[in-house]
């Protein structure tokens, strides 16, 4: 999948019109944090999947809050918290550790694959993600390493790894419009979900609304 266009894309908004020097942008694709006291809620919608999160600034270099998200093409959900913590800056750049935990499940439809099933476990994905901060928007880039254990049928283990990139420009106030591509590895075994069928690749395309709540 090529990843040109949105690229592409960034590169021309970059070069728009400038943001107003009050506004401050915030943003839990990339690295840079919501800095003290800042609170966001965020949405996105695409293939394959669908989220809601929100997250509020712990300190000037961390953040944390929870994530929601349904893969309505294998049922597969998340439901748990996510954190982030800053560990480089060089001007505009910012490079952050991040890491999500919660409940994994899967409801087992085979709607879009006949060879899926059932499970239900926890999930622990550790990652990084760096953003570039343009007079226009935020473009950023993340790689993310899933780990699903899974209880039923015995027990069973799936790991990958996610990669992603995005853009996300003022709309109008405090909210941010963006999209995202991405593209992703994974491989089960035991009793996880899609043994079958593994290893397997995913894709993401998505659309992104993040309101700055303060």
């Amino acid at each position: 999948m090529s990843l040109a266009p949105l690229l592409a894309l960034a590169l021309a908004a970059a070069n728009g019109s400038p943001v107003p020097v009050q506004s401050r942008l915030g943003s839990l694709q990339g690295g840079e944090t919501l800095g003290v006291g800042g609170s966001v809620a965020v949405f996105s919608a695409g293939f394959s999947t669908m989220s809601a999160a929100y997250a509020q600034g712990h300190s000037s270099t961390a953040d944390y809050g929870a994530q929601l998200e349904l893969d309505w093409l294998t049922t597969e959900f998340f439901a748990g918290g996510i954190y982030r913590q800053l560990t480089w800056r060089l001007g505009d750049v910012y490079v952050s550790w991040r890491a999500r935990a919660g409940l994994y499940g899967d409801f087992g439809s085979t709607w879009a694959t006949s060879t899926n099933r059932s499970g239900a476990g926890l999930q622990l994905a550790p990652g990084l993600a760096l953003s570039r901060r343009f007079p226009s928007g935020i473009l950023s880039a993340s790689a993310d390493m899933p780990l699903d254990f899974i209880f039923s049928r015995g027990g069973g283990i799936a790991a990958g790894v996610r990669g992603s990139v995005s853009f996300e420009m003022p709309l109008r106030g405090d909210l941010l419009v963006g999209a995202r591509a991405g593209a992703a590895g994974l491989g089960s075994a035991g009793g996880a979900p899609f043994t079958n069928d593994s290893p397997r690749g995913m894709i993401d395309l998505s659309l992104l609304l993040t309101y700055r709540l303060m």
